[in-house]
């Protein structure tokens, strides 16, 4: 049976973080936008709030979807010091099934911090732990007010995305596939997929620019883009 995941990135966008960091709303959907992609090509069906979305609607949508678990994403704030560091994964109570899915989450975030992290723990107080209905975690991945954590986030969206989505599928006890090995196949063949599916209508003008050196037209790639979209609409 598949599996499904509501996931909840911040929609805090007054929360400005030091430097270039912007808002935690922004950085937080970008990792979502990883983690969402690497959850989709693992086969599991993923639900996800809305920017404009209050927690109460965050809640009270992610109760109506009915996903086997609920996950928030975050980045952390000291009230003005600056000087803490490191991510911690927060579940309402440690007999619980969002505990082992923070436990699963923290192992493989803590594995790519560059600092001594925080730890998971119980946090009964917060409203999308305590309301929703699912199992449900929420990560604080690092401090945006710390300049040192601010540019660790910053430049390491993708890998962070990457390790979140590991840590849901261990709990799910579904093993990680490298994308790498879907990619296994030459120019020519995934030139000719795509010919044969009409997402391009000319595999030899493929064939010669995507070499290492060459550039293809970019009016064409957009082309390209919009007849992709257009065929995962219709999924």
């Amino acid at each position: 049976m598949q599996k499904s995941v509501y996931l909840s990135p911040s929609t805090q966008e007054t929360n400005v973080g030091i430097g270039n960091y912007g808002t935690e709303e922004k950085r937080m959907n970008q990792i979502g936008d990883v983690v969402e992609y690497e959850l989709r090509r693992h086969n599991i069906r993923v639900y996800r709030n809305k920017s404009e979305m209050t927690l109460y609607q965050v809640v009270e949508d992610s109760n109506s979807k009915d996903a086997d678990i609920h996950f928030a994403i975050h980045s952390n704030s000291t009230s003005g010091s600056g000087k803490a560091r490191g991510c911690e994964v927060l579940a309402y109570s440690q007999d619980s099934k969002g505990f082992t899915l923070a436990e699963e989450v923290y192992k493989r975030l803590e594995a790519i911090t560059p600092t001594c992290d925080r730890g998971v723990k119980i946090a009964p107080q917060l409203y999308e732990l305590r309301k929703t209905k699912m199992p449900a975690a929420l990560v604080e991945i690092a401090f945006h007010d710390n300049a040192l954590d601010a540019v660790w986030i910053l430049s390491n969206i993708e890998s962070i995305g990457v390790a979140i989505a590991k840590g849901i599928l261990s709990y799910f006890k579904i093993a990680y596939i490298n994308e790498i090995s879907n990619f296994d196949i030459s120019i020519e063949e995934a030139v000719n997929t795509l010919y044969n599916h009409s997402v391009i209508s000319a595999p030899d003008y493929w064939i010669k620019h995507t070499q290492e050196g060459e550039s293809v037209n970019g009016e064409y790639a957009g082309i390209l883009l919009k007849r992709v979209a257009r065929i995962l609409r219709r999924r």
